[in-house]
């Protein structure tokens, strides 16, 4: 064979590549962003969150946290964490929605653009409340009591 006659072939093998990677790329980001698990533990619910913040609340007894201290970071966390969960939800529909743009009989870039862009923020507006949660939260305790806590959170993640 020629050199003439393997480029256009190579050519469009590269396009291919270029155009499949991505596309697998995003795909199993996708599934794995949109498993049935949810992540970590599971879905956010109301009894999960309870279940956590009862379990920060046993730990902050064990570093010695006040009552008074133990109230105030379980409302900075739970209104943290209930936030989370409408993030997620809104999250679910624009993952359909944009299912519904993958599946139209045209591509619609400019809004499949535009929904990525607004997903990009949400979910970057929802990471600053988390820390910004947490680290009022952490202000809450004495020095003393954020190392100790730090030493349960190791200790419960077997660290």
């Amino acid at each position: 064979m020629s050199q003439s006659q393997t480029t256009p072939q190579r050519s469009r093998a590269r396009l291919a590549a270029l155009i499949a990677i991505p596309l697998v790329a995003i795909g199993g980001a996708l599934a794995y962003a949109h498993q049935a698990a949810g992540g970590h533990h599971g879905p956010m619910s109301e009894q999960r969150i309870d279940m956590h913040l009862d379990h920060l609340a046993a730990m902050l007894g064990k570093v010695g946290a006040s009552d008074a201290q133990k109230s105030q970071i379980d409302g900075i966390l739970r209104a943290a964490l209930t936030n989370l969960q409408s993030v997620r939800a809104a999250h679910h529909e624009a993952f359909a929605e944009f299912h519904d743009l993958m599946t139209a009989p045209s591509v619609d870039r400019a809004k499949m653009e535009e929904l990525r862009a607004a997903q990009i923020k949400a979910l970057d507006d929802a990471s600053k409340g988390l820390v910004t949660a947490l680290a009022d939260a952490a202000e809450v305790l004495s020095p003393e009591q954020r190392a100790a806590l730090a030493e349960q959170m190791r200790k419960h993640h077997g660290g």
